[in-house]
């Protein structure tokens, strides 16, 4: 062969003999080793003195060839970006990745959310009720918050399946590619038959998260709702810093703000070190040293002249201090601002 145009024919016409490829006095011989009737590994040599499979050289793993479908999977140098028409473009490691997803898939297409045809002796024991305590009080709250902020609903709750592939074998992965369908169902069945405490209790803390949510959304005065709404506003302005406004101790204080930080979930407080070193000083003379203001605080947040958000005003205080920054509106709304220490 005088370049890798024969590979192909090789290939397909199942050649035992080598197929050697030369350049000059550079050879890089390609063997195959059968696996079963299916499948052959690929093995290559380099050469620099023209001899193809030269004693003292060892030979290089470089792919196999799916004779079912004519596709090479996991294909490296030197046969790598040669065979585009032939290349399943899949590595080892994204064949477990497809296999895991598959079986993912298959486990939860079969639970859904149905809890009633599940059961287990474990979920008689006191112990499930203490988890399922631990979770809600402990973990339940700060999930259903970046879910709730990163826009999911109740109704996006999903059993997700917890099944990975802690050791793949290479006889696993090709049976997978021969007998797709078969290879998932048995693993999946596996998973199924020693795993049904585990799915059950996930499925019991989708139902705590899915009480927890449902009780966001029907609760317009929810923090969360409005922490999800200054997101939202500030999000989709495309600002790079806003006018806000807040009420702290019944005063009244506007500054310029890093939209950014507005925009992603920090734990329901905002730093004074996103405001213009200016308007830092000042909000601190006001509320404090170190001090930090949460959604609550905000009651209005404008960009350009246009009100981005605005807080209801029934949580106003129509006592507050009227005398705070107005000249905020009036300076330049694409300025910059130090970020110094």
């Amino acid at each position: 062969m005088k370049d890798y145009s024969e590979l192909i024919k090789w290939l397909q016409d199942d050649i035992t003999k080598p197929a050697v490829i030369r350049n000059g006095d550079y050879a890089d011989t390609i063997i195959r080793v059968p696996y079963d009737d299916d499948f052959d590994f690929l093995f290559h040599q380099n050469s620099y003195n023209g001899e193809p499979l030269t004693v003292n050289t060892n030979m290089v793993y470089c792919g196999i060839y799916n004779k079912l479908d004519g596709q090479l999977y996991d294909i490296k140098y030197p046969i790598k970006g040669k065979l585009n028409e032939m290349d399943s473009t899949k590595s080892m490691q994204g064949i477990k990745q497809g296999f895991t997803d598959d079986v993912r898939s298959f486990i939860e297409g079969v639970v859904g959310d149905d809890v009633d045809h599940l059961r287990s002796p474990f979920f008689e024991d006191a112990q499930y009720d203490n988890r399922l305590d631990d979770f809600r009080r402990n973990y339940a709250d700060s999930i259903v918050t970046r879910m709730y902020l990163g826009g999911d609903s109740a109704d996006d709750v999903r059993f997700q399946c917890g099944y990975y592939l802690d050791r793949s074998s290479t006889a696993l992965m090709l049976r997978y590619l021969k007998y797709h369908d078969a290879t998932v169902e048995e693993a999946a069945t596996g998973y199924w038959q020693t795993h049904q405490d585990d799915i059950l209790l996930e499925l019991r803390k989708n139902e705590i998260l899915r009480e927890k949510l449902r009780s966001i959304e029907m609760n317009p005065n929810n923090l969360l709702n409005k922490q999800r709404a200054i997101m939202d506003a500030v999000k989709n302005s495309g600002a790079k810093t806003v006018n806000v406004t807040v009420i702290k101790g019944g005063e009244q204080y506007s500054f310029k703000y890093n939209a950014d930080r507005l925009s992603r979930y920090l734990d329901s407080r905002y730093s004074a070190w996103d405001m213009s070193p200016k308007d830092r000083d000042c909000f601190y003379e006001r509320f404090g040293r170190y001090s930090e203001f949460t959604p609550e605080d905000i009651t209005e947040i404008s960009y350009r002249g246009k009100t981005l958000y605005e807080a209801d005003s029934l949580m106003h205080d129509e006592n507050v201090d009227k005398d705070f920054s107005e000249d905020v509106e009036a300076e330049d709304e694409g300025e910059g601002f130090s970020m110094s220490m």
